[in-house]
């Protein structure tokens, strides 16, 4: 029996008392909780702010080291680093990379609007055969580090890929968007390393039997004439191959003039060429009429273009392996002494080195 009045008639079923009663008792633990509240360990303020904070002591979002480096590491390292870096561009070097810039005016800034975000293929970077351009979200990254003065601290480096960050492979991916004459024409590029060697050696042979022929005659003329005209083609094919294996793997600085590497000795190989080609139109000519001073013009050419091929292949290897490749021959032979090093090796290390 119970004594004294329900509160609420409608709470004399004991299921819903008990739960007024249990609510009611948990409300009063509430309560005691937050007036106890204080006697609780809370985090302290400069916790608290460094928990919430978008910005570093100087008050920047971008922080070079852990957003920048990862990104360039992930998207310019493989074509951009070392001995073989494209266009001599070194992303690695803080001074390179800082004069493509204005700080604090990514509008003013060439890296951000020549190459980031042109609308040129040619000047893109990263081309689109390496994933290029890129998306949104890091080009926003670049842009608001620019214009919060483009810091990059003196103890900020770019680190070698093998050392930290695994590098997403930057190999040509075809897209659906790109036509097949497109898709043909980077296909075929990637022959350019197996058949490059071909004019150069239908040339030098050519060349040599020049040579010769002023011992023999009876092999001055009709060798060295069938090693020209083949030769010549097949110049003109490893042109094509080349500039497209060039779109593929990135060499993409046609506007950077005739000092870029890559430059010089994709214009010096069309030179190449298109002489050759020239001279094939004069040697026919020349062997139809049997005239002695056609035949002396397209000869000495013959010989010319022997030793220009020595050129494009000095260029092509360095651009392969390195611009200290030749002069490493030397100094395996002949000890480091710069003594012993051809002039024109010499000169060429030199400017290596000052590039750097």
């Amino acid at each position: 029996m119970r004594h004294g009045p329900t509160p609420l008639p409608f709470l004399s079923y004991w299921p819903i008392e008990s739960a007024f009663i249990a609510m009611h008792k948990t409300n009063w633990l509430v309560v005691s909780l937050c007036l106890l509240g204080g006697s609780f360990p809370q985090p302290s303020a400069g916790a608290q702010e460094q928990r919430i904070s978008a910005v570093d002591e100087n008050g920047k979002v971008v922080n070079f080291q852990r957003d920048v480096a990862p990104l360039l590491v992930i998207r310019c390292l493989e074509c951009h680093a070392g001995e073989k870096a494209k266009a001599d561009f070194l992303v690695t070097d803080r001074d390179a990379v800082l004069g493509f810039i204005t700080p604090e005016d990514h509008t003013s800034s060439s890296l951000y609007t020549d190459y980031l975000t042109t609308t040129d293929p040619d000047m893109m970077m990263p081309p689109s055969t390496h994933h290029g351009p890129l998306p949104a979200s890091e080009l926003a990254l670049i842009r608001l580090w620019i214009e919060e003065g483009a810091l990059w601290p003196d103890d900020a480096t770019v680190a070698a890929a093998s050392e930290t960050v695994d590098v997403v492979p930057t190999t040509a991916t075809i897209s659906q968007n790109d036509s097949l004459p497109a898709r043909i024409w980077d296909f075929q590029g990637y022959f350019h390393p197996a058949t490059v060697h071909f004019p150069v050696a239908l040339l030098t042979v050519g060349g040599l039997f020049v040579v010769i022929g002023l011992v023999f005659p009876k092999v001055g003329t009709q060798i060295p004439f069938a090693c020209l005209i083949l030769g010549s083609g097949a110049a003109v094919v490893a042109c094509l191959m080349g500039w497209s294996l060039a779109d593929v793997k990135g060499y993409q600085s046609y506007k950077a003039g005739w000092g870029a590497e890559i430059n010089a000795h994709r214009w010096s190989a069309i030179i190449l060429a298109l002489a050759g080609v020239a001279l094939s139109l004069i040697a026919i000519k020349g062997v139809r009429s049997e005239s002695r001073a056609l035949g002396f013009i397209w000869k000495t050419g013959l010989l010319a273009l022997a030793a220009i091929v020595g050129l494009v292949g000095h260029q092509g290897g360095e651009l392969t392996y390195g611009k200290n490749f030749y002069p490493k021959a030397f100094e395996r032979l002949l000890g480091p002494s710069a003594d012993l090093v051809p002039p024109a090796i010499e000169a060429s290390t030199a400017e290596a080195a000052a590039s750097e």
